[in-house]
């Protein structure tokens, strides 16, 4: 069991310089999703950055993320586009929703697992359909 005397010696302590209005809106935003105190909600920020500058310079390694659309079922055949590019990479992909939003709106989340090159051309292949809206794609890192 580690004393929390022992504990303190491996954590590094920073100052940082912000702006006033970009400190008061982390703290606002930090309280909104339930950190009780600043380090925590920075360590978390932290650890996001990091997966998402990983997600950039890795190809050969596994991973883990999911791409989130939102398109218009309408507009330029989506709906097959997409569904055609998935089957190509069903080797990667664990399981994807898709929910309505409104008549011509609609959301898909698609779930990965595997190469993380295999992951950026799936999502590449997907961005490049126009009924698009907006394409987010979010890593984390298993190793």
């Amino acid at each position: 069991m580690v004393r929390k005397a022992e504990r303190k010696s491996y954590v590094k302590r920073i100052s940082i310089s912000l702006p006033p209005k970009l400190l008061s809106e982390f703290n606002a935003a930090m309280q909104i999703a339930g950190f009780s105190d600043r380090s925590k909600a920075i360590q978390t920020a932290l650890h996001s950055f990091i997966d998402q500058y990983e997600w950039q310079k890795r190809e050969m390694e596994n991973g883990a993320g999911t791409i989130n659309m939102l398109y218009n079922n309408h507009m330029f055949d989506q709906d097959t586009l997409s569904t055609q590019i998935q089957h190509k990479y069903s080797g990667i992909i664990s399981a994807s929703t898709h929910i309505h939003l409104d008549a011509d709106n609609c959301l898909e989340t698609i779930m990965l697992k595997g190469e993380i090159r295999k992951m950026k051309e799936l999502a590449n292949s997907l961005s490049k359909n126009r009924g698009i809206k907006s394409i987010k794609i979010n890593f984390v890192s298993i190793v």
